[in-house]
């Protein structure tokens, strides 16, 4: 029998910290270029990649992108050839993704884990050769200051995991304990007539002529910021017409009416106004400091008719009050004296202080609930559901994202269903202009129950439009006539109704390209926001419509581009890379639960929110369960990483994959002496290879686990066992170590239902599913001792399925150490149900018999006669 690893799901924390070892990382630079003007820009990112080693390279990198764009092209430049990309549905994408692979030919995918966050994989770069990856983006901007806002991120913060986090996975990140080498560029070309010079509050800028460029290139880890000032917009309604195929669509610019200074008056309403706050770990520092500045600003320009509620929440919901209080100026006082006592520690158990600040209060009073996040959790879908079913009539929840890695696949949704605005603040920038920004977009609205009409328009993006607030123009995206006609705006104010009205040309070219792109993102994320309710069931077969008829990346959908011609040999042994991101500005390792923090301390912070109001708090839920507890990623003294680069494997962070039912086998091979063949390596491994095998294996609980599937062979063919296949954030990702879990004591888990389970996770994930088998140095119980024979050496390598459909069953795995490699001519699969199948190996697109380096990655072909289930099996040669 032969031990069973046992998947467990990322920890809390939400990433792993990668030591900085010197190696040379693959993203060597990024480079953004954008052109804005009226409000849009279209956005090209450029990422420059190399290859150092002597062998094929497969790189992943997840991609921060603005949550409100349009992916709206793609493509890769390798060598002098340019390969663009097409939309595909996201298991048609990654099926052709990889069957290039097999084939030695480069490819390129862009994969939607969230409106903020892609997968991006580059395969099959030649050894020493540069591949550069395009992004184009049709990206709204904010209006912000009395002018435009432009905000690009660089960086992906961890995110806090619960169990409501459907997909763990596909959102935890590797943080590089140190610089990341690449540094980012710009140039910005804007097109307004500017009333001033453009600024940033997060870099300095250089301007020449209409173009703005960084001072100096920028580390890869805040958002990329530029504001310009233009004249104030004339109160009325614009519009920008964009032809795709033969329809047309709109862009409409409504800018509020100027009311007079007594009818604005009439719009006087009592203020409920509920700060929720965020004091969990990731908001430790600055970030809690620049929400305190804005709260405590909040609070001072609340009238003594107004009433004043405060919510802050980590593992727990704490409140201020027991109930909202009249804004007298000693509450006033009691509520300053409460904010400064907050710490920041724990994770972001946010849905149960949403559920607290929605309750509504009275039937009268304008209710503003204002959120203060940094939004670094990765139960995004949860939080909006919770927010759509419980938002009462007359209340607006807000969003206030705080930091440098704002986590804008939660702010911006979550105020779209709020029917409320989201504003970002960055440590650093203007506590008085931010707070202004918070203060219009927290008082009362201006417009109101918006309509759209006239002969021209066929449809209206957003199912419920937002509420218009004085001096700050709205974008209304809208399907048009061709043929032309009028489009009617109507609204209620505090003086009455409101009605303007402007004319559509007929449309006969394509006009502004970026305008059916925004159309169609504005209607995948309104039915996103459906799915958090009605389940994603109800809107998957919309969302990939629209991503396919209009060429953006979805949830759904997903770019591939594939060279016409094949740049490696298809059967040279292969290396994966998983570039890591660099440290959020503003935000520790410690606070993230990324590495384990010294004894906290009141004046340190770190601890348990401290109050200071006088009276105890009232604790809203119970406290985390043990399992939930932010576990170090990493014990006390404790290297960081391996010498690979990669997070030394622990109890706490074993594994980063769950269940998505797939094969699970060990795969055999490799020749070395009969003494090693005792233990089952190939050949003595180097030195450092030695010491980090005996590291992982002191890290491991060797206790024994009853053998899942069918019973193994007898020697001299050693057997393989099976189990449910591991889910992998990425299921490209090339991470082994992080599969060296204890073994259980149970048999595994049944396969999953992706498409219930899962609150992003795709239901054609388990195409690509993952199987797994005890590394090298993986202990091996005592009755089932490993097979001997002459000259031959058992190798336990962990394996991943890369593509199975009804002709193909693709398999690859990573050596752990140097070995001699040869395909076999066939291999045993055995089924769930006990059948057993001989299968033939396609030698020519598996990987060549060699001499191997360790941290190489071979693969298997296997031709098949039908498609295989999905069940569990096990793979024998």
């Amino acid at each position: 029998m032969f031990a069973q690893t046992q998947p467990t799901p990322p920890p809390p924390a939400g990433g792993r910290l990668i030591a900085a070892d010197g190696r040379a990382l693959p993203l060597r630079g990024v480079h953004v270029a954008a052109d804005a003007c009226g409000g849009r820009a279209r956005v090209v990112l450029t990422q420059t990649f190399t290859n150092p080693h002597m062998e094929p390279l497969h790189v992943t990198y997840q991609v921060p992108l603005p949550a409100d764009a349009a992916v709206a092209g793609y493509a890769f430049v390798l060598g002098d050839t340019r390969i663009e990309g097409r939309v595909e549905t996201k298991a048609q994408a990654r099926a052709t993704f990889e069957e290039a692979l097999i084939e030695g030919r480069s490819a390129a995918l862009l994969e939607q884990d969230r409106s903020s966050l892609f997968t991006q994989q580059l395969g099959n770069v030649p050894p020493g050769a540069t591949v550069t990856a395009e992004l184009t983006l049709d990206q709204p901007l904010q209006w912000e200051d009395a002018g435009w806002t432009w905000r690009f991120p660089t960086v992906v913060a961890p995110r806090y995991l619960n169990g409501s986090t459907a997909d763990p996975q596909r959102v935890s990140v590797d943080v590089l304990d140190g610089p990341v080498g690449a540094r980012a560029a710009l140039a910005l070309t804007i097109r307004d007539a500017r009333t001033g010079a453009p600024a940033s509050p997060s870099h300095a800028l250089h301007l020449a002529g209409d173009t703005v460029t960084l001072a100096d290139a920028a580390a890869l880890d805040r958002d990329i910021v530029v504001r310009w000032p233009v004249a104030a917009p004339t109160p009325g309604l614009t519009l920008d017409v964009g032809r795709r195929g033969d329809r047309a669509f709109g862009a409409l610019t409504l800018v509020p009416p100027a009311l007079p200074a007594h009818e604005l008056g009439a719009q006087a309403h009592d203020r409920d106004l509920c700060l929720l706050l965020d004091i969990s770990g990731s908001m430790g520092g600055e970030p809690l400091e620049q929400a305190r500045r804005v709260c405590h600003a909040l609070i001072d320009a609340l009238g003594p008719n107004d009433q004043l509620e405060m919510v802050a929440f980590a593992w727990n919901v704490t409140r201020w009050k027991s109930a909202p209080v009249k804004a007298t100026a000693a509450e006033k006082a009691a509520a300053h004296r409460w904010l400064d006592g907050l710490r920041a520690s724990g994770g972001t158990e946010m849905k149960t202080g949403i559920l607290e600040a929605l309750d509504p209060l009275r039937p009268r009073a304008l209710r503003q609930v204002l959120l203060v996040s940094d939004g670094l959790i990765g139960s995004e879908a949860d939080i909006v559901g919770a927010i759509q079913q419980r938002l009462p009539a007359g209340c607006r929840l807000h969003v206030l994202g705080v930091g440098h890695g704002v986590n804008r696949s939660l702010t911006t949704p979550a105020a779209r269903v709020g029917r409320g605005v989201e504003a970002i603040v960055a440590p650093g920038e203007d506590a008085e202009k931010a707070v202004a920004r918070v203060l219009r977009r927290t008082s009362a609205p201006l417009l109101t129950n918006l309509r759209v009409s006239g002969a021209a328009v066929r449809g209206v993006a957003q199912a419920r439009l937002p509420d218009v607030y004085a001096g700050c123009p709205a974008q209304i995206a809208v399907e048009v006539d061709v043929a032309g006609g009028e489009i009617v705006v109507e609204a209620d104010t505090p003086a009455g109704p409101w009605r303007v009205t402007c004319e559509a040309p007929a449309q006969r070219d394509a006009g502004a390209p970026a305008v059916p792109a925004l159309f169609a993102r504005e209607q995948v994320e309104d039915l996103e926001a459906r799915a958090a309710t009605e389940g994603q069931r109800a809107v998957d077969g919309a969302i990939e419509a629209l991503g396919l008829a209009f060429q953006i990346a979805t949830r759904r959908t997903s770019w591939v581009a594939v060279s016409a011609q094949a740049t490696v040999d298809p059967r040279a042994a292969a290396r994966r890379e998983t570039m890591p991101h660099a440290m959020t500005a503003g935000l520790s390792a410690e606070g993230l639960g990324l590495r384990a923090a010294a004894a906290p301390s009141p004046q340190a912070g770190g601890g348990g929110p401290l109050m200071e109001s006088g009276a105890a708090p009232r604790l809203l839920g119970p406290p985390p369960p043990a399992a939930m507890a932010p576990p170090p990623a990493m014990a006390p003294g404790a290297p960081p990483a391996s010498a690979r680069g990669r997070a030394a494997p622990s109890r706490d962070q074993a594994k980063k994959k769950s269940a998505k039912g797939g094969l699970l086998g060990r795969i055999f091979g490799g020749r070395g002496d009969d003494a090693e063949a005792e233990r089952g390596a190939p050949e003595p491994a180097p030195a450092k290879a030695r010491e980090e095998a005996a590291e992982a294996k002191a890290e491991r609980a060797p206790t024994p686990a009853p053998t899942v599937g069918a019973p193994a062979p007898k020697a001299p063919t050693p057997a393989v066992t099976d189990a449910p296949a591991p889910t992998s954030r990425d299921v490209l990702d090339a991470d082994d170590e992080a599969l060296d879990a204890p073994a259980p004591t149970t048999s595994a888990p049944a396969p999953r239902d992706l498409e219930a389970a899962d609150g992003f996770a795709d239901a054609d994930d388990e195409a690509l599913d993952e199987v797994e088998a005890p590394r090298a140095d993986a202990p091996e119980p005592p009755a089932a001792p490993a097979p001997r024979r002459r000259g031959l050496a058992l190798r336990r390598l962990l394996a991943r399925v890369r593509l199975r459909n009804a002709r193909r069953l693709v398999v690859e795995a990573e050596l752990d150490a140097p070995a001699e490699w040869d395909a076999p001519t066939e291999v045993t699969l055995t089924l769930a149900d006990g059948a057993r199948l001989t299968v033939r190996v396609d030698r020519d697109r598996s990987t060549a018999g060699a001499s191997l380096p360790g941290g190489v990655t071979v693969r298997l072909t296997l031709d098949l006669t039908s498609e295989l289930p999905a069940d569990p099996m096990s793979l024998t040669f």
